[in-house]
């Protein structure tokens, strides 16, 4: 089993195919911290062989640069279905966050787990905004 791509957006939805919008953001700017970020979402896509096919656990933890879970687990199924021709199928998954807290400036991780086995992790920041550029007179 493979992750073909996984990143964080402002919104998606799992449709047949996927479809997002602010694709691969990284950093979330913010004069203050705590920090609340109402709305973004983490989009992942897995391959398997057909072998691997039938239901698989999944779990997402966010966590903080020193290995905190920030929120409690997200954790669901998912079904690797026998592939209609071919060796290999694909599951398409959008997880949505609402109203996160992000307690401090640093890095987070999404964390995904596929049957207990780490696949991927995304990174986010929480920074505060850059200055503004120098301006010319």
């Amino acid at each position: 089993m493979n992750i073909d791509f996984a990143f964080v957006c402002d919104y998606a939805d799992v449709s047949g195919k996927i479809n997002a919008l602010g694709i691969g953001f990284d950093t979330i700017y913010s004069p203050s911290i705590p920090c609340k970020h109402n709305l973004f979402f983490l989009v992942i896509q897995i391959r398997a062989n057909s072998l691997e096919i039938g239901e698989k656990g999944v779990e997402v933890n966010l966590i903080d640069d020193d290995g905190k879970s920030i929120l409690p687990p997200l954790k669901g199924k998912i079904n690797m279905s026998k592939p209609a021709s071919g060796t290999e199928t694909i599951s398409r998954l959008a997880l949505q966050f609402q109203n996160v807290e992000f307690p401090r400036y640093g890095t987070y991780s999404l964390h995904t787990l596929v049957e207990g086995h780490e696949m991927v992790r995304v990174p986010i920041k929480i920074s505060p905004p850059p200055p503004p550029p120098p301006s010319i007179n």
